[in-house]
């Protein structure tokens, strides 16, 4: 039988998160970059400014584990 991965810590999925996130708002601003769509232009500027919103959140989530984690 395969060995089950341990659980992820909360540092891990915070890292995670934030991979996913620059990743999506990487991909949203190259589609922003690509069309001439006035419709798609709006859709990615939403969701760029949504991506964003989650990437600082994010940051400031592992920021303060971090600070947590100092004795």
């Amino acid at each position: 039988m395969a060995k089950s991965a341990a659980p992820l810590t909360q540092a891990q999925l915070l890292r995670r998160h934030l991979e996913e996130t620059s990743q999506d708002l990487a991909a949203a601003l190259a589609g922003f970059d690509q069309t001439a769509d006035r419709d798609l232009l709006e859709y990615y500027l939403y969701e760029i400014s949504a991506l964003r919103a989650k990437h600082t959140y994010l940051l400031r989530q592992m920021r303060s584990l971090e600070r947590q984690a100092i004795p």
